[in-house]
């Protein structure tokens, strides 16, 4: 054997003969458990550093669905014989919202609970993913040469489009 293997021995030997050994393993141990637990309670943290960031992207999702419903009304209204120039504007209830797995169970009385994964304090209702809010307006200016009846065909057919009452969808003539 090398001599820094016999020091080890020497020194194992001398920890076993003056009882501190158990001591120092078990310390050793209880010191891997910790590293273990702290490693699940950090990635536990990442999931809720995720959540928080889905928020923000759900946000932009969004804006990215906002825009792309104003480029279709746009687009219909300009499909219309005699409309030209088109600009428009949307507007949503809300942003929408997260949904999450919910369990319901029938009988004499209904009763619908959120499903929750985990136990203690790092229980959670189980995530799904978000709802895009519902379209509850359509304002458009555009060139129909001053035209009533076509501004009124063109609102008809935004409100029929989009499921809205005549009332939320408004034509102006632009200038």
């Amino acid at each position: 054997m090398s001599e820094r293997t016999n020091e080890v021995v020497g020194v194992v030997s001398h920890m076993k003969k003056s009882g501190v050994l158990k001591p120092v393993i078990i310390g050793f141990a209880l010191g891997i458990v910790l590293l273990l637990i702290g490693g699940f309670a950090f990635s536990d943290e990442e999931k809720q550093s995720e959540t928080a960031d889905h928020s923000t992207t759900s946000y932009e999702e969004f804006l990215q669905y906002k825009e792309s419903v104003r480029r279709e009304v746009e687009g219909l209204a300009r499909s219309v014989s005699g409309v030209e120039q088109v600009s428009a504007v949307v507007f949503f209830d809300g942003v929408g919202g997260s949904i999450y797995a919910r369990n319901t169970q029938s009988g004499n009385v209904l009763k619908e609970e959120y499903v929750i994964i985990g136990s203690g304090s790092s229980s959670h209702a189980l995530y799904i993913g978000e709802s895009l809010p519902p379209l509850s307006g359509i304002g458009v200016v555009c060139d129909t040469g001053d035209r009533a009846a076509l501004r009124n065909e063109l609102a008809a057919l935004l409100a029929a489009t989009y499921g809205l009452p005549l009332t939320r969808v408004y034509v102006s003539e632009g200038g």
